[in-house]
Parts: C-alpha cells; structure tokens; sequence
C-alpha cells in the first residue's frame, strides 16, 4: 500500500497536467471570425454561416444543415424550397427563381488523379 509520502509526487503531477491542459484551446470550437460577440457582452455566439454539413444518400434522401437546420431535399428553408444537394452546393427554389449556397465558397478543388503536364520524372530505369 502506498504511503502519503509516496503519493504526494503523483497528485503532484497530475495536478501539474491537468492545469496544463487546460490551457490548450479547444480544437472544436469555430474560428473566431465565425463567433460574435454574445447579448451584452457575453459569451460569444455562433453566427450563421451558411452550409455547414452536406450527408449525400445514394437511393435516399440527401440531406444539409444550413445555419444550424437540419433540410432534406424537398423540404423548406424559410420560403425557399431545397431541390438539389451535392457535394459542393445546395439548390434553392422559390417564386423569385433559382438560388445557390456553395459549401465552401472560397476552396476549388483540384483533382489529384492527373498525372502533371510536361513534367518528366527521372527514374533511371530505361525501358525498351
């Protein structure tokens, strides 16, 4: 069994981490730009922010959160109707026409399966 004095360094120790890791930011939480300042100077507030997760069911019902909503196509965002969800977008449909919500607006996509154009890699293997 242990004595006092040998458990003193240990919760010595773990209290040392704990107060540690209490400095480490949380990985989870939204970036700053996305957080504004709560009612009367209170903790900050998530502000909307557009699409935030896209869940595609191949045979199913495709479906998003935008702003914190969960929509399936054919349901209603305020007075708009979502028609279409991809990868990349969401498709809203009312009386003033067609509109457009792209996921993540300022990213393009490169595919990686091209192989690079007029570049040639040396392998010093010559074949024949």
């Amino acid at each position: 069994m242990m004595t006092y004095a040998q458990l003193s360094p240990v919760l010595l120790v773990l209290a040392g981490a704990g107060s540690a890791l209490a400095q480490v930011p949380d990985p989870t939480r939204p970036p700053d730009a996305l957080l504004a300042p709560g009612p009367e100077g209170g903790a900050p507030v998530s502000v909307d922010s557009g699409v935030q997760t896209v869940i595609l069911r191949p045979g199913g019902k495709s479906a998003a959160v935008i702003n914190g909503q969960y929509i399936a196509v054919g349901e209603m965002f305020g007075d708009k109707r979502v028609i279409k969800i991809t990868e990349s977008e969401v498709v809203l449909k009312s009386e003033s026409g067609r509109e457009s919500i792209k996921v993540m607006p300022a990213i393009e996509k490169i595919s990686t399966n091209k192989k690079p154009e007029g570049k040639r890699v040396d392998t010093g293997i010559t074949k024949r």
